[in-house]
């Protein structure tokens, strides 16, 4: 679908999308690819918007028992209290999974869809509020990781990857393939299965194909392709013949003979045995590809999933942790590993060396560089994320420049500058907040969270001429390794001031303790 969004700078149409997170959070994963991939084709690239779904169908996660002998020994409090849900609400740490996994890529914009099962409705209908939490999740993330990124990762683009993963309309209308939104056939698990072997993979389409070839790719993944279009057949032989490596399953159509055949997984509707079986699928496809591709961006753990921004000679590394387990939930019922786990790893990028910085957490990470790659730990929560800034220099100071003096009624430029030890702004876009406090102490105007495109960040402030006059403050704080620094500039006051009332009385000038 297409939404018209309007602001002060005017209005853009962005395509929108909702998508289902279970029983994996990662599968927000496909469907955003997939909008991506739309978007590129229809020539409006990183014009786009990514909902999540706040609710959960009761069928899919905790279905109903059949008959009372078929209920089981244990039940949830929601399913005691509301035993007719038809759709209950999004577990907590199913949704923060899906935040990361789908601010990780370059959206304009997030969306949650299900309000009455986020928060408790006078009149519910089907959606149902069962899980009190969810609501205080999606609320901390909102606070803690998008107000003070958010203008970061509107600015840092999409890394281009030289992986591609084939969506075949054709084979999806003659062969009845298809992701169709639930990414629950082969082809969206194949996508999962691509994640855990830390491929980054591009969604391509049979017309991107059969327009633009696959020049700039290293690897072609294709899962259901039963039918291809002769010249996107052509395409991707040519592909192959000049080096490309194709990993295809049992139903790649006969006209395309794999370098690698990954079978086709059929899921058994346990979580945690089909997770493991798709894992080992991705550990078997890292083997193949073992000596022949070089990713972007690894990891040592298969739960911790990357994935790789660029901005000029910085890397924006996301990290998403997938390590789940069965909780009081709804994992009961064996679908969903609803509960996550803590997760290490040692993060690999093939750099021969860079600085390391936790956006999330403010601080620098120590990071070496072995075998013509720069390598760095990072500790994940249950669930959780990371952003981590890979740029060519160190962080050696801010600075923030301003004017001496300006006028009421006046617009006046200040610049805050992110600077390398050369005294070079920094070769990055630089998460940056800013508070504008006048006289008084007083929060100000144009106070908030920054992107410092290319290190530097202008504000053009427009001083009122009723605003308070005197020292006005601009304290600057970057994200990256929580510098601080501090501008000072004077709105001038009327002359003269204090005004002129003539002399002071005798008794007023007398250091004595007032009576009364």
């Amino acid at each position: 679908r297409v939404a018209r969004v309007s602001g002060s700078g005017g209005s853009v149409d962005v395509l929108s999308q909702w998508t289902y997170s279970y029983p994996d959070p990662l599968r927000i994963a496909v469907a955003t690819d997939e909008l991506l991939a739309t978007a590129a084709a229809a020539g409006r690239p990183q014009q786009v918007m990514k909902m999540t779904q706040v609710i959960w169908y009761r069928s899919q996660t905790a279905p109903e028992p059949k008959t009372p002998d078929a209920a089981l020994t244990y039940r949830a409090r929601w399913e005691i209290e509301q035993p007719d849900a038809p759709f209950i609400t999004i577990a907590p740490l199913h949704l923060r999974e899906a935040f990361w996994t789908k601010i990780a890529r370059p959206i304009r914009g997030i969306m949650y869809h299900g309000w009455q099962s986020l928060v408790p409705c006078d009149s519910p209908g089907g959606y149902r509020y069962t899980h009190p939490d969810t609501q205080h999740e999606l609320a901390r993330l909102i606070r803690q990781v998008i107000r003070p990124l958010g203008p970061t990762l509107l600015q840092t683009p999409a890394a281009k990857s030289d992986v591609a993963f084939l969506e075949s309309f054709a084979s999806e209308m003659f062969a009845r393939r298809g992701t169709f939104g639930w990414s629950g056939g082969w082809a969206g698990d194949c996508h999962l299965v691509v994640q855990y072997a830390h491929l980054q993979p591009e969604i391509v389409l049979d017309e991107t194909v059969a327009a633009r070839g696959l020049d700039g790719y290293r690897v072609l993944v294709m899962p259901d392709c039963d039918v291809l279009p002769e010249l996107v057949a052509a395409r991707i032989k040519t592909f192959q013949a000049a080096g490309g490596i194709v990993v295809g399953d049992e139903r790649t159509c006969p006209a395309i003979q794999p370098d690698i055949v990954s079978a086709v997984y059929q899921r058994t509707g346990r979580a945690d045995a089909d997770k493991q079986a798709l894992q080992a699928r991705a550990a078997e496809l890292r083997s193949k590809l073992e000596g022949r591709y070089r990713r972007a961006v690894d990891t040592s753990n298969p739960d911790v999933v990357p994935y790789l921004r660029k901005s000029g000679p910085t890397d924006y590394v996301f990290l998403v942790n997938d390590r789940r387990e069965y909780g009081q939930y709804v994992g009961q019922h064996g679908l969903v590993m609803e509960n996550g786990l803590p997760a290490e790893a040692t993060i690999r990028v093939p750099r021969d060396g860079g600085v390391v910085y936790d956006l999330v957490n403010s601080r620098p990470v120590a990071a070496q560089v072995s075998d013509g790659r720069l390598e760095f730990t990072a500790a994940l929560g249950p669930c959780d994320g990371g952003l981590y800034m890979v740029c060519p220099q160190a962080i050696a100071a801010v600075r923030v420049e301003t004017p001496e003096q300006v006028l009421p009624g006046a617009q006046t430029r200040c610049v805050v500058r992110v600077l390398d030890a050369e005294d070079r702004p920094l070769a990055a876009v630089v998460p940056v907040d800013i508070q504008i406090r006048d006289p008084a102490g007083r929060l100000a105007e144009f106070s908030g969270a920054y992107g410092a495109a290319d290190g530097q960040v202008e504000l053009v402030l427009d001083i009122a001429a009723n605003d308070p006059f005197g020292i006005w403050e601009i304290e600057a704080r970057e994200l990256a390794s929580g510098q601080t620094a501090r501008g000072y500039f004077r709105v001038i006051s009327p002359t003269p001031w204090p005004p002129a009332a003539g002399p002071i009385p005798a008794h007023l000038a007398k250091p004595e303790q007032p009576k009364g």
